[in-house]
């Protein structure tokens, strides 16, 4: 066996690993995307379960602050000072609530 055969013979099993090695990535990689795609079916239903309570929660809170803005505008002399006086506040709470954590 002379040079060239053995070259031959070495540059022969570099192909065959390569062509393993991608075969492995593929699995791998296919094995990734199957896992990903079965974890947000899995979550998908209580994602949009939450994301549904969330935003009604928001809704409302946005409604009931415009409420007590609009409520305190009959009693302040000054036309939206009643919306300051609630942003002020809460501005304060998110302020203490953010500072705590």
């Amino acid at each position: 066996m002379n040079f060239f055969d053995s070259a031959r013979a070495f540059i022969e099993g570099v192909k065959s690993v390569i062509d393993v090695s991608g075969a492995i990535q593929g699995t791998i990689s296919d094995s990734i995307s199957e896992g990903i795609e079965r974890a947000f079916k899995r979550i998908r239903k209580p994602l949009e379960q939450t994301l549904m309570k969330t935003s009604l929660m928001l809704v409302s809170v946005l409604f009931m602050v415009g409420g007590v803005a609009l409520f305190l505008e009959n009693f302040v002399p000054y036309h939206g000072l009643g919306y300051v006086i609630v942003g002020a506040l809460l501005g304060t709470v998110a302020l203490v609530f953010f500072q705590e954590k």
